[in-house]
C-alpha cells in the first residue's frame, strides 16, 4: 500500500502543481498555503482536495480546480485596499483566498443552500472582512457600490455593461468571456477619467454560463 503523505507533503506537492500550471505570484501561492481546500468541500471529497480538478458541490454547481482559480484571482489583480464583488459563492473556497489578499468581499450566491454553508464556513475573523449575501448576481450588487475589483465565476457572452458602472476608476471586472466555441477569462479595466474601457486576455477557460434569478428551492 502506497504511504499516505504528510500535510507538508501534501502541501508541496499542491504548491507544485499550480507552479507547474503558471501561477508564480507569491501573495497568492501564500493564500493557497494559508487556506485549506478541504474546509470548503464535502468530506467525500477530502482526500481528493490536493488534486488540481473541479470537484461537486451541492445544488449541482462544481468547484473550479484550483489553477482555474488562481489564473482568475490573477488576472483580478487584487491589491490589499481593494473593496471585491465576487459573484458565485459556491463553496466560498475562492471568497476566502481573494479575502486574503483585498481589504473586503462582499459575494453573491443565487442558492440559498450555498449561501448559507458558505456564511458559516468564512464567519472566522482570521479570514478578513466577507460579506455573504443570498442574491442574484447577474446584476452586481449596487447596494454597496463602487467596488475596485469584481469578479464573475461564470461565463458571459458580451461585455458586463451594468458591473461596469458599479466599478470605481481604475476598476476591473474578470469573468469568462465566451464568443463562439472560444471561452477566455477577459478582464474589462475602467478608465480612471471617463468609462473608456481597456480590455485583456489570459488565455482559454471554460465555466458554465452565467444563470439570472434566485433559486429559493435549493
Amino acid at each position: 500500500m502506497p504511504k499516505r503523505m504528510s500535510d507538508a507533503e501534501a502541501l508541496m506537492s499542491f504548491q507544485l502543481k499550480l507552479r507547474e500550471r503558471g501561477i508564480f505570484d507569491h501573495a497568492l501561492l501564500k493564500a493557497f498555503e494559508q487556506i485549506p481546500r478541504t474546509d470548503y468541500l464535502d468530506e467525500r471529497f477530502s482526500e481528493m482536495a490536493g488534486e488540481d480538478i473541479a470537484l461537486p458541490l451541492n445544488c449541482g454547481q462544481t468547484q473550479a480546480a484550483p489553477s482555474s482559480l488562481a489564473r482568475m484571482i490573477k488576472a483580478l489583480d487584487v491589491g490589499p485596499g481593494d473593496r471585491v464583488l465576487e459573484i458565485g459563492t459556491g463553496s466560498g473556497y475562492a471568497t476566502a483566498l481573494i479575502a486574503r489578499l483585498a481589504l473586503s468581499v462582499t459575494t453573491l450566491e443565487r442558492y440559498r443552500t450555498l449561501a448559507d454553508a458558505a456564511k458559516k464556513r468564512l464567519a472566522r475573523p482570521s479570514l478578513g472582512t466577507i460579506a455573504v449575501w443570498h442574491a442574484d448576481g447577474s446584476h452586481g450588487y449596487p447596494e454597496e457600490a463602487p467596488y475596485d475589483r469584481i469578479i464573475l465565476h461564470a461565463a458571459i457572452e458580451s461585455e458586463p455593461a451594468n458591473l461596469i458602472d458599479q466599478l470605481t476608476p481604475g476598476g476591473s471586472v474578470v469573468a469568462i468571456l465566451r464568443v463562439g466555441q472560444v471561452s477566455e477569462i477577459t478582464r474589462w479595466r475602467r478608465a480612471v477619467t471617463g468609462r473608456i474601457l481597456e480590455i485583456d486576455h489570459f488565455g482559454r477557460l471554460d465555466l458554465p454560463m452565467l444563470v439570472s434569478g434566485l433559486s429559493e428551492a435549493l
